[in-house]
C-alpha cells in the first residue's frame, strides 16, 4: 500500500522533529526525517513512533516492526520499565521481545 510520497512523508517527519527538538541542527533533522520517511508509515503513526522512541529512533522502530513489536507494545511495562523506555535506553528490540516472552507478556503487533 502506498502511503504517500517519500518527500511528503519526509516533510511531515521534519516538522514533527523540529517541533520536538527546536535547537537541533537542520542537517541532523533532515537526516532523521529521511530515516523516518524510509519506513513509509502513515503520518500519525510516524508521530506516535517519534514520541515513543525519540527523534533518532527510526532504526529501532524499523527493527520493532520487523519483529512484530507494534506501537501498542510501547506502553507495556516489563520489569518496571515501559517497552519504549527500554528501547530508548539502548535495549535491543530482540532483547525486549525475549524479556516479554520470559515474563509471559505478549507484545501486540
Amino acid at each position: 500500500m502506498r502511503r504517500g510520497s517519500r518527500r511528503t512523508l519526509q516533510d511531515h517527519a521534519y516538522g514533527v522533529l523540529r517541533a520536538r527538538a527546536p535547537r537541533m541542527r537542520a542537517a541532523v533533522l533532515r537526516a532523521q526525517a529521511a530515516a523516518w520517511a524510509e519506513l513509509r508509515m502513515w503520518p500519525h503513526e510516524t508521530e506516535a513512533w517519534i514520541h515513543a522512541l525519540g527523534a533518532d529512533g527510526a532504526p529501532v522502530a524499523a527493527a520493532c516492526l520487523r519483529l512484530g513489536i507494534g506501537l501498542a507494545a510501547m506502553d507495556i511495562v516489563l520489569d518496571g520499565q515501559s517497552t519504549s523506555r527500554r528501547l530508548r535506553g539502548g535495549e535491543t528490540p530482540t532483547s525486549v521481545q525475549a524479556r516479554a516472552a520470559a515474563l509471559g507478556i505478549p507484545l501486540p503487533n
